[in-house]
């Protein structure tokens, strides 16, 4: 079982969409969906980006992400795992294993998400995340196995 980092669940958005790419990992997504689990840090960091839009002025973008995120809740409903205590409790060892690395928080409230939920990350991000002592894979380079 997987949980996707904000970068690979960013490569299905429509600004990604716009530049006309398709990473084999999308293929892949349709194919194993109900083995992957996303973050509520992923959902505040897509919320991030639309207030940074609005801000900005990027009304057009904002909108489409709106509309993206809402189909993204939808899609993963009660595979959206929330930071509680025991990813907490997870996320302090990480902190200290990875404090030479300086991760940003929301990477090690990721990673510390799947951990706690016995999952392997599947991110781009290896520099921050390689460190972590988490299980990652990077579906950019070699598409995982299903689990």
């Amino acid at each position: 079982m997987f949980l996707l980092d904000t970068n690979i669940v960013s490569a299905t958005s429509p600004v990604a969409a716009a530049q006309n790419t398709r990473p084999p990992i999308l293929g892949w997504l349709e194919l194993h969906g109900s083995e992957v689990y996303l973050s509520s840090v992923t959902i505040a960091e897509i919320w991030h980006g639309i207030h940074r839009a609005e801000r900005l002025e990027a009304i057009t973008k904002a909108k489409r992400l709106r509309n993206w995120v809402a189909l993204i809740e939808n899609l993963y409903g009660n595979r959206v795992l929330p930071f509680g205590s025991k990813e907490a409790y997870a996320a302090g060892a990480i902190l200290d294993r990875a404090r030479a690395h300086e991760p940003g928080f929301a990477d090690i409230a990721i990673a510390a998400t799947a951990d706690a939920n016995g999952l392997t990350v599947l991110t781009a991000n290896e520099k921050h995340f390689g460190p972590m002592g988490v299980k990652w894979w990077n579906p950019l380079k070699e598409l995982p196995l299903s689990s």
